[in-house]
């Protein structure tokens, strides 16, 4: 009897050790569980938070292809640096394959790090997509579409096409930008917004037109908007080294 006492106190202390909720190393780590997304060619994905190691948060990520390949990634966070951060299975182009998007730090307006990681379909691999800071992404036109305050009164939005890139999509290898704010060189009362499409051409940004029509929503940001087209810019260049 006594033997057998044993054996299911022993038992009880084991399930309390597996089944217990996870210790939370550091209070600027909140453990999350395991969201697990299948995608449309039934490979699956998840993402957990967990905070096992004092001063770390860690993002563990796993990948199943539906031949059974398996693949994990972890990122570590130091939460002295990161106080703030969290990570989830998002489909951000509604294309039904999942990525997980892990948020870091904010800066005084409404600009987080970010960073999109998903499955490679050829080898099955998780990778690093997309790393940069902003408040929303969204897709239009085939473009990622990275939109960010740029100062008190204007907004940027960096463009990244999605099909035919190689390599992780940053800041340095954006398609194009689009910049709305508020219009300096106008001396109108209550002027519109200008509006202003441009991309680095050996280094210089210059100004283009529109890709389509429904880019045009961006420009709509502050209401009332003017469009900076690339005869003006041209113009205003000419002028400006006339005065130099």
């Amino acid at each position: 009897m006594i033997a057998s006492a044993r054996v299911v106190a022993a038992l009880a202390v084991l399930a309390l050790l597996i089944f217990a909720p996870q210790v939370r190393a550091d209070e600027n780590c909140e453990p999350v569980a395991e969201q697990m997304a299948t995608n449309a060619d039934q490979s699956t994905l998840s993402v957990a938070t967990v905070c096992d190691k004092e001063g770390i948060r860690s993002y563990r990520m796993r990948a199943g292809t539906k031949d059974g390949r398996i693949d994990q990634k972890t990122v570590e966070v130091e939460t002295e640096y990161t106080t703030m951060g969290s990570a989830s299975l998002v489909d951000i182009d509604g294309d039904g394959y999942h990525e997980v998007e892990v948020r870091g730090m904010c800066g005084a307006g409404p600009n987080c790090e970010g960073q999109l990681y998903r499955i490679d379909r050829s080898s099955g691999k998780l990778e690093l997509f997309f790393s940069g800071g902003y408040s929303d992404l969204s897709v239009i036109d085939g473009y990622l579409v990275e939109a960010g305050r740029a100062s008190c009164c204007s907004w940027e939005y960096h463009a990244y096409r999605l099909h035919g890139s190689t390599g992780t999509l940053d800041y340095d290898n954006m398609d194009f930008m689009v910049e709305v704010g508020a219009d300096l060189d106008s001396e109108e009362e209550n002027a519109p917004a200008r509006c202003t499409f441009s991309r680095s051409i050996e280094g210089a940004r210059q100004v283009m037109r529109p890709p389509g029509r429904e880019w045009l929503q961006l420009c709509e940001l502050y209401g009332d908007y003017r469009l900076t087209t690339p005869e003006e810019a041209s113009a205003a260049e000419a002028a400006g080294s006339a005065q130099e």
